[in-house]
């Protein structure tokens, strides 16, 4: 969202709103640029989102990179995203930790390698609470940041928070647990979700991984039947772990026995806990 910064105090949010509908976030080759503006919102649990705007050649997965999440968790949090195409200018919701907003500026600090952070004030703010509960700061910082006079605040005051470095969001940032069991969190609701209205189907066999495979990178898994980008649901009585893998494709006849149901990623077997390239699974799908 690039435009021109205004008096922080003087901000209307129908200039905004204006805004926010005229520019994309990035250019065809970046995601985000020193002249845009992270605008952030708050929700249960102190989740921040960020509404990225779409520009020409992004994609899912490389936005997803970018913020240090999956496309799957892109689909956990932007309900009806995976259910059509995406368009430039459309917006995507993802989280922002805190570890990626930079609250100071050390003496290495660098401008062009930033963009501003801004939250936009609403009914029963203070300041103290946006300082102390939503970004972990001193009170003061936020007054001489802002150039402010004293501590009252008008709903749809813009204040700035700190920056953010426009390479990008490291994975290991983000909380709520490590990144592959965030992507299997991600997986789970989408099947949960699928799961409402489809039949789902049930069997029991024998599921095959490459054990000496150093790929581990993503809960993928090949499936006879299950149609092609649903979510499998696999369990293995033995560990009692429970894994959501994406279907990328089918089973090829002659490469595995019949008795092989399901062929899975080297991260899902992993997180199966197998011991084994062959071993006995229970496997829920969509029909």
């Amino acid at each position: 969202m690039r435009y021109k910064q205004w008096p922080l105090l003087l901000a209307l949010p129908i200039l905004l709103t204006v805004a926010t509908k005229l520019l994309a976030t990035g250019d065809s080759l970046r995601y985000l640029l020193p002249k845009d503006s992270i605008f952030l919102t708050i929700e249960a649990g102190e989740v921040k989102f960020f509404q990225h705007r779409l520009e020409r050649k992004q994609t899912l997965y490389s936005l997803a990179k970018f913020y240090g999440l999956s496309v799957e968790e892109l689909y956990f949090y932007n309900p009806g995203l995976k259910d059509k195409p995406i368009s430039v200018g459309q917006f995507i919701r993802v989280p922002i930790p805190n570890g990626a907003i930079k609250r100071y500026k050390d003496k290495n600090f660098a401008k062009w390698k930033h963009a501003p952070i801004y939250y936009t004030v609403k009914k029963g703010d203070t300041l103290f609470r946006i300082a102390k509960i939503h970004f972990r700061m001193p009170v003061d910082t936020l007054l001489a940041r802002n150039q402010l006079l004293n501590y009252n605040l008008s709903p749809g005051q813009l204040i700035q928070i700190g920056w953010m470095e426009i390479a990008g969001v490291p994975e290991k940032l983000h909380e709520g647990g490590d990144p592959n069991s965030r992507r299997n969190a991600a997986l789970e609701y989408l099947y949960s979700k699928e799961g409402k209205s489809r039949k789902i189907a049930e069997h029991q066999g024998v599921a095959f991984w490459q054990k000496n495979s150093r790929e581990d990178l993503d809960l993928y898994a090949l499936h006879r039947v299950a149609p092609i980008n649903s979510i499998v649901s696999v369990t293995n009585p033995m560990s009692k772990r429970t894994v959501h893998a994406k279907v990328v494709g089918r089973i090829p006849d002659s490469a595995y026995g019949d008795d092989v149901i399901v062929v899975l990623s080297p991260l899902a077997a992993k997180m199966l806990n197998a011991r084994d390239p062959r071993f006995f699974v229970r496997v829920k799908y969509l029909e």
